[in-house]
C-alpha cells in the first residue's frame, strides 16, 4: 500500500499496485492559460495550489466543480492564477525597500477594543501555541499606548500585536461572520503595511515570533499558499539565525531566553509538520532536526527545581509548556505515520525474486510498520501528565488545563485515524464482493478488520467529542479554533463513509448517528465562512455517489449492477440525511457526471485543502 506523499494524505500514483482498476482521464473543456500556453494536458488545477501528487489532481478538479455546482457557486477552477497573483505577504521586497520611511502612522484601535482582543489571545492562543513571552510583550504593549519609548523593533512590534487581534477576532466566535471578517482583514492589512519582508534580511527573533503567528492566522483564511509559504519562510529564517542547533541556545545564560529559543525553534517544527499534514505536501525540517535542540522546559519549573533543596514544603508551579511540548511529540509521530505509510518506497531491485515484492507482502509491511508506530502513540498517550488526561477526575478545575486536556486528546484521536486509515482503505475499498464474504479469513485479513474497527472508533469518539463540547452560546469554549474543527470533522466523516462500504461489519445504526452529527456540526460551522459549507457539500456528494456505485466487475468485463453488500438494503434518503441551507442546486450538478472511481481511494485520503480553495 506505499503511497505518494502529498496527496492529500494518501491520494496514490501507485493504485494499481492494490489490484484497482484505474479510471478514465479527466476531460477538461477549457485549458487554463498557462497549459495552453505550455502546450501541455490541463486537468483543471492551479499552479501555485499544489495539494498532492497528479494523480489526485483529477479527483480534487472534480470534487471542486462538483461543490460549486452543488452550492450554486461560479466555478473559476479553469483559470489559472500565477503564484505572484497569490501570495501577497512578500510582494515589493526589493524595489520598495529603501523608500519605506523610518517613521510610520501607527494606527491603533481604542484601548477597550485592543485589551479585550489581546486577553482572547493569551487566553486562546498562547496555551496552545507559547510564541511570546507575555511578560515582555505587554510591558512594549503598555508603552505603546502610553507613548513611552519601546525597547524592541517598533514596527515589527506593531505588526505582531496587529496580526494578533486579527488572529483573535477571528477566535472571536461570536461576532457574526461579516464583522469577523472585515475586522480581521483589516488588522492583517495593516500588518502587511508595517512589514514588507525583504529576502535579503537575515531576520530576527521578532521577525520569527511575527511569522509564526501570522501562519496561525492565515490558517483561518482561503489562502493555502500564503499559510504554506509562510512557514517555510520562518523555518529558513530560523535556521539562518542558527536555532536548529542545540549550541545556540546552550551557550545563553539566561533561563527565559534559553527556553524561548527553544520554544520558536519547535514552534516551527510543529508548524512544519501540521501545515505538512493539512496540505498533503512533504515536510521541510528533517527528524534529525527537529529533535536535536532539547525540548523547552518552562522557566519557572526550572527555578522552582533548583530551589527545592532550600524549600522542601513550595508547591511547584504548574508546568506551562506540558501541552505545547506534547504536541511536538505527538506531531512528530504523525509525521512519521505520514513518512512511513503515505509515501512511496524506493523503487526495489528487478533481480530480486518478484514473490516478496506484491501486494500482500506490502500490505504486510505497511501492517508491521503500523504496529510500531501505534506503540509509539500508545506510550506517548501514556505519558501526557495526568492535568492533560481528559479522564483526569481534577481536569475540570482549570479551564486552560481542561481545553488543553480536550484538543490534545483530540489530536490524538487524529493521528489515530491517520495511522489506521491506509488499513480502513484496504478493508473497505479494495476487496471483491466475493472476498468480503468468505468464510475463510486469514491472519492478515483478521487484523486488517480490526485496524479498520478501530480507526472507526477513533471517528466515532472525534465527533462526539466536538459535538458534546460545542457551546450553546456560540463560544470556543474547550475546542480548538473552528477551522480545525471543520478540518477534524470532515477526516473523520470520510472514516465514516469508508465504513459504510462494510455494512456485514459495520451496522448502518453505529455509522448514521456519528455521520448525521458530523454533518450538523458543519451545519453550525457555516456561519463562520464557505469552507464548513464547502466541506459539508463535498461528503453529501460523496455519500450519494458512493450509495450508487456500480458493483464489481465480472469476468465479462461489464458490471454486474448495484454494489453488492449482503444482506443490506440502502434507504433512499441515507445519502442525505442532514440537509445544508440554500442555495443549494442540485439540479446544477448531474452525480453521474463525477465519474471517479470508490474504490479508488483518493476521496478518503483527501484533505479538506484540496477541496476548499
Amino acid at each position: 500500500m506505499a503511497q505518494t506523499h502529498g496527496t492529500e494524505l494518501g491520494s496514490t500514483n501507485g493504485v494499481n499496485e492494490l489490484n484497482v482498476p484505474r479510471r478514465k482521464r479527466l476531460k477538461v473543456s477549457v485549458a487554463c492559460n498557462p497549459c495552453r500556453s505550455r502546450k501541455i494536458k490541463c486537468d483543471g488545477g492551479r499552479p501555485g495550489q499544489y495539494f498532492g501528487s497528479s494523480s489526485a489532481g483529477s479527483f480534487t478538479s472534480q470534487i471542486r466543480t462538483a461543490i460549486d455546482a452543488r452550492l450554486g457557486v461560479t466555478t473559476s477552477h479553469g483559470t489559472c492564477h500565477p503564484i505572484s497573483q497569490t501570495f501577497t505577504p512578500f510582494r515589493n521586497r526589493i524595489e520598495h525597500a529603501r523608500e519605506i520611511p523610518e517613521i510610520v502612522n501607527y494606527v491603533l484601535p481604542p484601548r477597550r477594543q485592543a485589551d479585550q482582543l489581546l486577553e482572547i489571545y493569551w487566553r486562546y492562543v498562547d496555551p496552545l501555541y507559547p510564541f511570546l513571552d507575555k511578560e515582555n510583550f505587554e510591558s512594549s504593549y503598555r508603552c505603546l499606548f502610553n507613548g513611552t519609548p519601546l525597547q524592541v523593533d517598533e514596527r515589527i512590534f506593531m505588526a505582531t500585536l496587529n496580526i494578533i487581534l486579527a488572529l483573535s477576532t477571528q477566535v472571536q466566535e461570536t461576532s457574526g461572520t461579516e464583522h469577523r471578517e472585515q475586522a480581521s482583514k483589516a488588522f492583517f492589512d495593516r500588518a502587511q503595511n508595517l512589514l514588507r519582508l525583504d529576502i535579503w534580511d537575515a531576520g530576527s527573533i521578532e521577525l520569527i515570533q511575527y511569522l509564526l503567528i501570522l501562519s496561525q492566522y492565515l490558517q483561518s483564511t482561503n489562502n493555502p499558499h500564503q499559510t504554506w509559504m509562510v512557514v517555510g519562510t520562518v523555518v529558513r529564517i530560523a535556521q539562518g539565525l542558527g536555532l536548529h542547533l542545540p549550541e545556540t541556545s546552550m551557550v545563553v545564560i539566561d533561563i527565559k531566553t534559553r527556553e524561548l529559543l527553544r520554544q520558536l525553534w519547535h514552534g516551527c517544527v510543529l508548524m512544519d509538520r501540521m501545515i505538512s499534514v493539512t496540505h498533503g505536501r512533504p515536510t521541510m525540517i528533517s527528524g534529525h532536526l527537529a529533535s536535536a535542540v532539547p525540548l523547552p522546559q518552562d522557566p519557572q519549573t526550572i527555578l522552582a527545581n533548583d530551589t527545592d533543596g532550600e524549600q522542601s514544603v513550595r508547591i511547584k508551579p504548574r508546568n506551562r509548556l506540558a501541552f505545547f511540548v506534547n504536541s511536538v511529540e505527538l506531531y512528530e509521530i504523525i509525521n512519521q505515520i505520514i513518512v512511513t505509510l503515505y509515501t512511496t518506497k524506493p523503487t526495489v531491485n528487478r533481480s530480486r525474486s518478484s514473490s516478496h515484492s506484491g501486494p500482500c507482502h506490502r500490505i504486510a509491511d505497511d501492517l508491521a510498520a503500523a504496529l510500531n508506530l501505534d506503540e509509539s502513540l500508545n506510550t506517548m498517550e501514556k505519558e501526557i501528565p495526568p492535568e492533560l488526561k481528559i479522564t483526569s477526575p481534577d481536569v475540570s478545575k482549570d479551564t486552560t488545563l481542561h481545553r488543553q486536556a480536550v484538543i490534545i486528546h483530540i489530536r490524538i484521536l487524529h493521528a489515530r485515524m491517520l495511522l489506521l486509515r491506509p488499513m480502513l482503505a484496504q478493508f473497505c475499498l479494495s476487496q471483491s464482493s466475493k472476498e468480503r464474504v468468505s468464510t475463510n479469513k486469514t491472519l492478515l485479513s483478521r487484523t486488517m478488520e480490526q485496524c479498520a474497527l478501530a480507526c472507526v472508533d477513533s471517528a466515532h469518539k472525534m465527533i462526539e467529542i466536538i459535538y458534546e463540547h460545542q457551546k450553546s452560546d456560540d463560544s470556543i469554549g474547550l475546542l480548538p479554533s473552528w477551522w480545525y474543527r471543520v478540518f477534524y470533522v470532515y477526516t473523520a466523516a470520510t472514516v465514516l463513509l469508508a465504513a459504510r462500504l462494510r455494512r456485514e461489519t459495520f451496522a448502518t445504526s453505529s455509522i448514521s448517528d456519528p455521520w448525521n452529527k458530523a454533518m450538523s456540526i458543519l451545519r453550525s460551522h457555516e456561519r463562520f465562512g464557505i469552507s464548513a459549507r464547502r466541506c459539508g457539500a463535498a461528503l453529501q456528494i460523496l455519500s450519494s455517489k458512493v450509495m450508487n456505485e456500480p458493483n464489481d466487475v465480472g469476468s465479462s468485463g461489464a458490471s454486474t449492477g448495484a454494489r453488492a453488500f449482503p444482506n443490506q438494503t440502502f434507504s433512499p434518503n441515507e445519502a442525505f440525511d442532514m440537509h445544508f441551507h440554500e442555495p443549494i442546486n442540485p439540479t446544477d450538478f448531474d452525480i453521474n457526471s463525477f465519474d471517479f472511481d470508490v474504490d479508488n481511494y483518493q476521496w478518503l485520503n483527501s484533505m479538506p485543502s484540496g477541496i476548499l480553495y
